[in-house]
Order: C-alpha cells, then structure tokens, then sequence
C-alpha cells in the first residue's frame, strides 16, 4: 500500500528544496513561515480551492509529488516574493508605519508583484511605497462598521455564498474507524505519573492530531443518518441535527454551529485586543467562509481534534449528580471541583429538598444539570479565536489546562450571576 504522508512535511521538503533567497519567508528551522504556508503556498502556490486534492491533511505519493512539483515550479517566483517583502518591510520603517501586521498584509501582494514584475530593482521603491500607502489609506479601526458597509453589497454576498456552497460540498468523511482515537483519548485525558508516561501522553496527543477521526466526525453530524457517538443537540452546539449549512447573514441560532459568518466575523472583530493584526475585512470574510465550512466549523486539525477532547470531558461533567462517574482522569478532577463550589452545594440541597428557586437561579440549575451544553459552548468559542490567530493546540499540556480552565470560566460566569442576583434582592 501507498504510504500517505503529512502534507505540511511535503510542503516543508519542497520549500527547503528552493535552497537561497526565501529567507526572510521561512522560519529558523529554514521551513515555511505558518504565515507564508496560509497566504502564499496554500491559496495562491497550491490554490487550494481549484486543487482540493493538495487539502488534505494526508496525501498519496502521486499528490505529494504534484504538490513538490507545483512549488518548485514557482522557485523564481517565490524568491521575488521575497524581495519584494524586503523592500516593503524597509520602506514601511522608512515610513514609520507600525499598524497591521506585515505578513499578513504584504505576502499576496508581493507575491502579486513578483508574477507581473519579477525581483524588484533599485526603480522600484517608489512602487513599494505607493503599495504600502494604498495598503495603510483604508485600515479603520471600527472595524465592525467596515463589515456592514461590506456585507450590504449583493454582490459580494452572492460570491460569498457560492464559495460557502463550494466550501461546504468539498467537506466529506472518511471511512476510517474511530475507535483508535477515541482509545488513545483516555491516554492523554488520563494520568501520567512521571517523565517517561508526560512524553508518551505528549507522543499520543502528536499521533491524534495527525489523525482523520476528528474532521470524519465532524463531516458526520452533517448527515441524516446519526453515525456520530453524540447529538450536536444535547451537546448544545447546534439547535438542530443534523448540522444545517451556515449562511453569510442573518440566521435564526445562537449555538455555535448554527452562527452566521458575520455573526462569526463580528465576534473576531469585537474580541480581538490587536485589531490591526488582522487581515482586512474581505479577507477575514473569505477565511470565515471557510471555517464555518470546516469540521466543528474550525480549521486546524489540531483545534478540531481538542473539540473531541472536550465532548470527552464535557458529557462527564454532572455536578448535580453525586452519582455520577467520570470516565477520564481530567474529568474526574474538574468534576471533584466542582462539586465543591458552594452553589452547587446550595444547588444541590435546594433540589433535595424540594423547594422554590429563584427563576434566576433557576437558569444556573438547569446549565449546570446539562453542564456540557455550556462547557462546550465557551471551548468552542475560544478554539474559535485560537483558529483565527493561528495559535495551537499541540502541546497537550496546554491542552488539558485550556480544558480544565473553561470549567473555571464557566462557573465563574454561574457565581457571577447568582451574586448579581442576591444584590438586586437586597436593593430592593
């Protein structure tokens, strides 16, 4: 049999194959950028979306070599790209240009001038400028007014919406079996006493990213039939099953599966610290689409993969239940936690004794009775924000923290707002 190998390996052979010239485009290991890999490699070397055969997280010799070749081919081009980045990133100090980031902004379009012009000469640093000037002119800070004004145009609705289309069509899963993964869940879930079983959970952690599990689940709770182990319904991550395709505006749901890409656009946009980091509006938008499309509407096979991490512990968690037994390590020490808090005690001895609870406290009863719905509702939005910042889940003890630290957010959230809920009584 053929073996299938990693394709961000394949990219990486090829990359270092180029040799001189694509420095300031590669990493210290002398790999691509992660950068240079999601805005030059992948849309416009590879172009992904006319080759969806070069998209998948593994693939076959024959496509492997079609992918070396597709780089290799570009050689001159992508050392012009480099460049041309050069040049840009000394006329933006010349400038004094400190928004936005660099990468981001400059890689399309000096990868657009190394195809029209070639390497740039000692004549082109007024073109560098008046790039950089156009880039800069338009960069507004109310970024979420600049979303609306770009979603009111139909026809920029209308081209998202047949990507969307694409996008959603080209989402199939596999026939692999699941079990070798959901087994090795309870590896890096579980204990591990000592150096040599932390690297092994590490090792396996490595091994489940890399494997097909999490997108072909999260392909599969797209179809009538239910082939997944859970219901998106129960687990609170959709209002209906099976999962329905998402749309560009509008929408009738707030569970995360179930949200807009503007709504999914709109919430970046209000929660990123460094705004200027991202890319412009038309972009995000176009990212989104795909994203929303995505397995677990994410993605990084990594975030994906630490979703089914979550539904692990998250359908473990009953704090209401003192019968109930967690099946994971982790589980059970967010579960013992819990059930320590005092509102959940109070929770608890109200519900014993069959008394009246307050309707606002009535709604932390009813979350923390279905514990998972909003766990996995917070985790979900934070490997959201992970996805769109690039940043990774593939240390396992950043993971298990991340899992463990949600729980903590959440019952915050609960004392939250049983506190504000006594205070309102004692105003009045």
């Amino acid at each position: 049999m053929a073996v299938r190998q990693p394709r961000r390996a394949v990219i990486e052979r090829a990359w270092r194959e180029i040799g001189p010239g694509v420095e300031v485009l590669s990493a210290d290991d002398g790999g691509p950028l992660s950068r240079t890999v999601k805005r030059i490699i992948d849309p416009l070397v590879l172009r992904l979306r006319a080759n969806t055969r070069y998209s998948a997280p593994f693939v076959p010799p024959d496509v492997a070599a079609e992918m070396r070749d597709a780089i290799l081919g570009q050689a001159d081009t992508l050392r012009a790209t480099a460049s041309w980045f050069d040049l840009l990133k000394r006329e933006r100090r010349r400038l004094r240009i400190t928004t936005g980031n660099a990468q981001e902004l400059y890689f399309p379009p000096c990868y657009e001038l190394a195809v029209t012009r070639g390497a740039p000469g000692a004549q082109d640093r007024a073109t560098a400028e008046s790039l950089l000037r156009d880039i800069h002119s338009d960069r507004d800070r109310t970024a979420v007014e600049v979303l609306n004004r770009h979603l009111d145009d139909g026809d920029v609705v209308a081209a998202l919406s047949e990507q969307l289309a694409r996008s959603w069509r080209d989402v199939r899963a596999g026939d692999e079996i699941t079990g070798p993964f959901l087994a090795g869940l309870s590896t890096v879930l579980g204990r591990a006493v000592g150096h040599n079983a932390t690297v092994a959970r590490q090792r396996v952690w490595s091994a489940l990213i890399a494997d097909p599990t999490p997108h072909n689940l999260g392909a599969a709770v797209r179809r009538p039939e239910r082939v997944a182990p859970w219901s998106i319904v129960e687990l609170g991550l959709s209002s209906v099953q099976p999962q329905r395709r998402p749309v560009i505006t509008g929408g009738d749901g707030d569970r995360p599966l179930d949200r807009s890409v503007a709504d999914r656009v709109r919430a970046t946009l209000r929660r990123a610290l460094a705004r200027d980091e991202l890319p412009d509006v038309p972009l995000l938008c176009a990212e989104e689409v795909d994203r929303a499309c995505a397995p677990w509407g994410l993605l990084g096979e990594d975030r994906q993969a630490t979703v089914i991490a979550g539904i692990e512990v998250g359908v473990d968690l009953a704090p209401l239940d003192e019968c109930a037994q967690a099946r994971h390590d982790l589980s059970r020490q967010i579960q013992a936690r819990l059930r320590k808090e005092a509102y959940v005690l109070h929770a608890r001895r109200y519900l014993a004794d069959g008394g009246p609870v307050h309707p606002r406290q009535q709604l932390v009863v009813d979350e923390l009775a279905a514990f998972c719905r909003p766990y996995l509702s917070r985790l979900w939005a934070r490997l959201h924000g992970r996805d769109v910042w690039q940043e990774p889940c593939s240390d396992i003890d950043d993971v298990r923290e991340l899992l463990e630290g949600i729980s903590r957010s959440v019952s915050l959230d609960h004392r939250q707002r049983i506190k504000s809920m006594l205070e309102a009584r004692d105003l009045r």
